[in-house]
């Protein structure tokens, strides 16, 4: 029978900073589980967003502390995932200071208000390259040079991709999420063909999809709800009528990379406490 024991693998997290966040939760996680974590964030707001949240190299450095508390190595990488140099080179010091490279998670990711959430025709355009550079060419990026490590270490491999559920809902015209919604479409088509072609590596490639989490990076989109009257319907909307939770993502992720989803492959997970279904 499969299991999430991770010890002796390495695992590259990227979006792993910000506290409370995804990214980081999952690096605690595969800790906890014994694998060695390369921890990557930009750490700095985008220059056209100042005000978009976003980890500190504090954070960073918290959380390699925290990890290497645990018993576990960490390093701390700070790239930006839309640079594919830096990624490349991300992917390398992985390598060369950690030993190798089973698992990569593409976490590094974001929305908000002032950056990327407006109505198309009101969307400005550097707001719209970084939420698909970010969200989409970041996971390209990440992911291909990842899968080129692997393929060439030649010991099979494990790579999960974030997408979104506002990638499945069809009511996206009235959210002010078109731009966040067509990258992680993109997302998710993308995860497919990286599947199809890393498969004959024994590589697999999934994607989970979370719904609404409380993070901190949802919280200005939660306290919009708050403002505007919406939080009660927006729970009724969801089957079991609550927001999820960072370690409820992290551990699908851990379960994708573990040996319990070794025939599991090219799939995208939907989290969202039954908003979508199927």
């Amino acid at each position: 029978m499969g299991t999430t024991e991770l010890s002796g693998k390495v695992a590259l997290v990227t979006g792993a900073a910000r506290r409370g966040g995804i990214g980081r939760t999952t690096a605690l996680l595969f800790a906890d589980l014994g694998a060695d974590v390369a921890c990557l964030d930009v750490a700095r707001a985008p220059w056209h967003a100042p005000g978009h949240g976003v980890g500190s190299p504090d954070e960073l450095a918290e959380l390699v502390a925290e990890i290497e508390a645990k018993g576990r190595r960490a390093i701390a990488v700070t790239a930006d995932v839309t640079q594919a140099a830096q990624v490349d080179a991300a992917v390398d010091r992985t390598v060369r200071e950690l030993g190798r490279l089973d698992i990569c998670c593409a976490m590094a990711g974001g929305v908000g208000f002032g950056n990327g959430i407006a109505p198309l025709l009101s969307l400005d355009e550097p707001s719209w390259d970084w939420v698909i550079d970010v969200n989409l060419k970041g996971a390209w990026l990440t992911a291909a040079a990842a899968g080129r490590a692997m393929v060439a270490a030649g010991r099979g491999g494990r790579i999960v991709t974030i997408a979104s559920s506002a990638a499945l809902i069809g009511a996206n015209g009235s959210t002010g999420m078109g731009a966040y919604a067509a990258a992680k479409a993109g997302v998710i088509t993308l995860t497919q063909t990286l599947a199809a072609e890393l498969g004959p590596h024994g590589i697999t490639v999934n994607a989970v999809s979370p719904g609404m989490i409380g993070t901190q990076a949802s919280a200005p989109v939660r306290e919009h709800f708050e403002r505007s009257g919406r939080t009660e319907a927006v729970i009724e909307s969801i089957p079991l009528r609550r927001f999820g939770e960072a370690d409820e993502i992290a551990s699908i992720v851990a379960f994708l990379c573990g040996d319990g989803a070794s025939y599991i492959t090219g799939d995208a997970i939907n989290a969202t406490g039954g908003k979508v279904l199927g």
